[in-house]
């Protein structure tokens, strides 16, 4: 695993994955931890979001760069949507990871249970 700055809380370890400028409005950006975890955060009305960047159709690791619209962001490959806040799919029962997700003094962390 990179060497991400970590703390424990409220029995999540939490992971320092970026600067909050990094993350804007109606764009995603991709952080890779792990094989296993592969992120795509948003930001939707300020607040800063984390699923999985792994498409379930195809497993494909796109996420991050769909079409971001009215909180869904829109799968560029295969054009599944998914709620950027829940990772539930508008279309289907298929659904992206969610992680919980923070800003402290300017910087993006997000929080895990599976580390």
């Amino acid at each position: 695993m990179p060497d991400f700055p970590s703390h424990e809380k409220d029995g999540k370890t939490w992971l320092r994955v970026c600067k909050s400028i990094d993350v804007g409005e109606r764009s995603g950006y991709r952080v890779e931890i792990d094989i296993e975890h592969d992120l795509a955060l948003f930001r939707v009305d300020g607040e800063v979001y984390c699923v999985s960047n792994v498409c379930p159709h195809k497993r494909e690791t796109y996420i991050y760069d769909g079409f971001v619209e009215d909180g869904t962001v829109t799968c560029p490959l295969h054009g599944w949507r998914f709620s950027i806040k829940t990772g539930k799919n508008t279309g289907n029962a298929s659904s992206l990871g969610c992680y919980s997700a923070e800003e402290v003094n300017g910087h993006v962390w997000v929080g895990f249970t599976d580390l």
